[in-house]
């Protein structure tokens, strides 16, 4: 049987470039920052931004605006990913932010947010009430395999 090339592309592939139109059109800084999927399923999400100049700031580490895009990608794209299946219309921004950092990030930054039940719960619960609720969302970032950063989203979903 004939396969068509989306079979033949892996699905973080498909996340990666659903991701990057998104940014393209509507997040250009996030563009710049080129960031990767390289695992997605329905409870973590890993997001890596790659270590360039784009993203050093004047020590040679990774600047810190580019580790808040980078916990707010993966913490955001699991919550989208899980808006989209749920079929309904979805509003989702963030309320606040918070980060602990551990340690300059000198290589290649790897982002990890495993709460997709969490997510799942209030997406539930904003269908269940039709009101805005928000949960804080956790979420770690690494470089060289060490944590180098801690972040807490307070992310925040209304019905449109």
């Amino acid at each position: 049987m004939a396969r068509g090339i989306t079979d033949i592309v892996s699905d973080t592939a498909k996340k990666t470039w659903m991701m990057r139109a998104f940014s393209l059109t509507r997040v250009p800084l996030l563009f710049m920052c080129s960031p990767k999927v390289t695992r997605m399923d329905d409870e973590r999400c890993e997001v890596i931004i790659p270590f360039r100049k784009i993203v050093k700031n004047h020590l040679n580490s990774m600047y810190f605006g580019a580790l808040a895009i980078g916990a707010d990608t993966c913490v955001g794209f699991l919550a989208f990913d899980k808006i989209q299946k749920s079929k309904k219309n979805i509003s989702l921004v963030f309320k606040d932010f918070q980060v602990n950092f551990v340690k300059r990030a000198e290589a290649d930054t790897l982002f990890v947010c495993e709460a997709g039940a969490a997510i799942d719960e209030l997406i539930r619960e904003v269908i269940t009430t039709g009101e805005r609720h928000h949960k804080t969302i956790p979420a770690k970032a690494f470089a060289k395999g060490e944590l180098v950063a801690e972040f807490a989203l307070t992310l925040s979903l209304k019905l449109k």
